[in-house]
């Protein structure tokens, strides 16, 4: 970089990736957001003034090589960007599309202090995009080592463990109960957030690598842990799908309540479902929570003929637990949130229907004991919203374990999360976790992480192995 480019962030405004409108948004499940030029994503990564110690490579959950990969798009060099891309992350496409996590790594930059920062999320996708564009080869995985392991869970946690076992010369089986591999990816995220072929793709890329997707079979039932365990030579546990959190008020249980991930997942997912429709054409529909379900929950209601779309949390916009970019799609699109503010009861008719919530103003207290605040419910502020149908959006209870077949030989802390030790691995020797059924729900990029250790451990546990 010429001296003096270090203060191009001076002159040059930080610009967002194209966004579709609104209007043209809602008539469709594509995605929001379009990928930058050539000549945008080289300006924009001119902005970064290339740190000593960058911050954001530092507060990257999944280790990119942040400045490196900017300097390169700057001066051009988007062939030996995207390179360094797909070398140096295991499904780079997951990073680029899905990865929010509040973009810590647009969070530490040191232009956040006096500008806007740089657009790294948006140029990594570009990178992405230009790679695959330019049939860029992936780094070549090492000759088969005559090893079998077994990944138990399609989604992304198991995906991410499929792809580096199998990069490191493993012939990898991946088990789940459900139907199609790729777990919430393709079962739960609307199209507006990601595109369901960007994953399908990685999964046919996964095949014909030699990884196996046996679908629809269910561990403890169909399979027990003492069997995996003897036809492989080590496990994999990476379960992620968990139950949406109950809704605890007067009257929870009226016809009209539903969680907001199975309304969601009617809309977004590729496989068959025996849930019945939830039909909110023409009504008010009203969603509770503050999340990605629940910002996903109210976009879709809206494409789905909505009469009005309304979110309740409880806490204000500051401490909102998604990417402000979510929240603002949503509200662009027709959805409308009252803050501090918290479902009390639900009311009802006289057929057992949901017509409206009774709702309470919260004041956040106690920010010396967290920085965003305990809601408390302010006495005599009561007042009542209509509602046709409630969405709960209040996270997911952790992930549970098969019932019999020797999984309950796996020991356990309080919430019945699996306990792993520093490498990763079980109380079982061979029988590693990580993901949602070690630490509870979590961010995406933190299952990639635990995936990725969880890889390396397996790894050196087989060589010891094969070299005992």
């Amino acid at each position: 970089m010429a001296k003096g480019d270090k203060f191009r962030w001076r002159t040059i405004d930080r610009a967002e990736e194209p966004k579709r409108s609104a209007a043209v948004r809602l008539r469709d499940f594509g995605e929001t957001y379009r990928a930058y030029d050539e000549e945008t994503a080289r300006e924009q990564a001119s902005r970064c003034v290339q740190c000593p110690n960058a911050n954001c490579a530092a507060a990257c959950p999944l280790e990119m090589p942040i400045p490196e990969l900017l300097f390169l798009t700057s001066e051009g060099q988007f062939k030996e960007a995207a390179e360094m891309l797909f070398s140096t992350q295991s499904l780079p496409e997951f990073f680029a599309h899905i990865c929010v996590e509040g973009r810590l790594c647009e969070a530490a930059c040191v232009l956040g202090k006096n500008a806007e920062p740089v657009p790294i999320h948006a140029i990594s996708r570009f990178l992405l995009d230009y790679g695959w564009k330019h049939g860029f080869a992936e780094p070549a995985c090492a000759p088969p080592n005559g090893q079998q392991a077994l990944v138990i869970g399609g989604g992304l946690c198991g995906l991410v463990a499929a792809d580096a076992l199998s990069r490191g010369g493993y012939k990898v089986t991946v088990l789940d109960s459900a139907e199609r591999p790729g777990g919430r990816l393709v079962n739960g995220l609307p199209g507006f957030r990601v595109d369901r072929a960007v994953i399908e793709y990685r999964i046919e890329l996964l095949r014909q690598r030699g990884v196996r997707f046996q679908m629809g079979l269910r561990c403890g039932e169909d399979l027990t842990l003492g069997e995996l365990r003897h036809a492989f030579d080590a496990v994999f546990i990476g379960m992620g799908r968990a139950e949406p959190t109950p809704l605890y008020i007067p009257g929870a249980g009226l016809k009209g309540i539903l969680p907001a991930y199975t309304f969601v997942l009617q809309e977004t997912s590729n496989s068959p479902l025996s849930i019945p429709a939830i039909d909110v054409r023409g009504k008010r529909v009203v969603v509770l929570g503050g999340g990605e379900t629940a910002m996903d929950a109210l976009r879709v209601a809206l494409r789905s003929g909505a009469l009005e779309a309304i979110g309740l949390y409880r806490r204000d916009e500051s401490n909102l637990p998604v990417n402000p970019a979510m929240y603002h799609d949503a509200v662009e699109e027709g959805a409308r949130v009252h803050f501090l503010t918290q479902a009390i009861a639900a009311q009802g008719d006289e057929n057992g229907n949901v017509v409206g919530l009774r709702c309470a103003r919260t004041i956040l207290e106690n920010r010396e004991n967290s920085d965003r605040g305990a809601p408390q419910v302010m006495v005599g502020s009561e007042f009542d919203v209509a509602a046709d149908v409630v969405l709960v959006a209040y996270g997911f209870m952790p992930p549970k374990l098969p019932k019999g077949g020797q999984f309950d030989m796996l020991s356990v802390d309080e919430r019945g999360c699996l306990l792993v030790d520093s490498n990763q691995m079980t109380n079982l020797p061979g029988v590693f976790a990580g993901g949602s059924i070690v630490r509870g729900p979590v961010a995406l990029p933190s299952v990639v992480r635990d995936a990725r250790n969880a890889a390396i451990s397996i790894d050196r546990y087989l060589k010891a192995q094969r070299q005992g």
